[in-house]
Formats: structure tokens, sequence, C-alpha cells
């Protein structure tokens, strides 16, 4: 089998920490009843209060109809409501209920708890390692 090259060894590291990461995150938050493209199309409505379908499609990098999906499941739970523009009864808006802000902040805390006991018996170095490597790629991406 031929060597690996430093892009392909990058791009693998970058595929198993996501799946790694999507499985921790996934058993942490099993217990809430929200998968994690849920929670974080509510991450998304309670920065930004009211978007279009396609606007939150594309925050979140999925397909319309996928998030045409989600958002229909989380308006089963009464998380999110679906308004009409009044201007343009055309346009339909997504905005988070009362029941979702006080739930994302709960994720939201849960999240920062999860990725603080991960990187718990890390060093300090080894913290400012991982961030300045994290810091250069993406500066890289930019290019």
């Amino acid at each position: 089998m031929p060597e690996m090259g430093t892009g392909s060894q990058i791009a693998l590291l970058l595929r198993e920490i996501n799946l790694m990461l999507k499985e921790n995150i996934r058993n942490t938050f099993k217990n809430c009843g929200l998968t994690f493209p849920q929670m974080m199309a509510i991450r998304i409505l309670s920065k930004r209060k009211r978007l279009k379908v396609t606007e939150l499609s594309s925050e979140m990098n999925l397909a319309a109809s996928t998030v045409s999906g989600i958002v229909d499941r989380l308006e089963k739970m009464d998380l999110v409501k679906r308004v009409r523009s009044e201007e343009d009864k055309r346009i339909v808006y997504v905005e988070i209920s009362d029941r979702a802000e006080e739930i994302h902040e709960d994720v939201h805390n849960l999240m920062n708890n999860y990725l603080e006991n991960i990187l718990r018996d890390a060093s300090r170095e080894e913290i400012n390692a991982i961030l300045a490597g994290l810091e250069t790629l993406k500066g890289l991406l930019i290019k």
C-alpha cells in the first residue's frame, strides 16, 4: 500500500475526529430528546431569531428539504414556529419559541461542560498547540 501523503493524513484525522465528536455529542445529548441537527437549528435561530428555511439551510450547510424536515419536527415539539411575512405572504419565516430558548441555554451549558471535560486532562501547552494548529488550518483554508 502506498504511503499516505500529508493531505491525506490530515483529511483522515479530521474525518476521525468529526466522527468521534458526533458520536460523543450524540451520547451526551441523547437524554434531551433532540438530534444534533435539531440542536444546531435551535442554536442558529437563538442567535438570529428569525430566518427563512433557505437562510437556515445555508447556515447549517444542509439541503433546504432536509432543514424543512428538521423544522417540521421542531414545530411539532413547539420549539419553533413558522410565521408568514406581513409584507409578502409568500415568504415564511422560522422563529424560535420561548421554550426552545430555555432548552438552548441548557444545551449550550451541556456543550461547554462536554468540551471542558474533554480538555480537562490536557496541559496548557497541549491546549495552546491545538488552538494554534486549528487557527493555522483555518487560515490556510481561507486563502
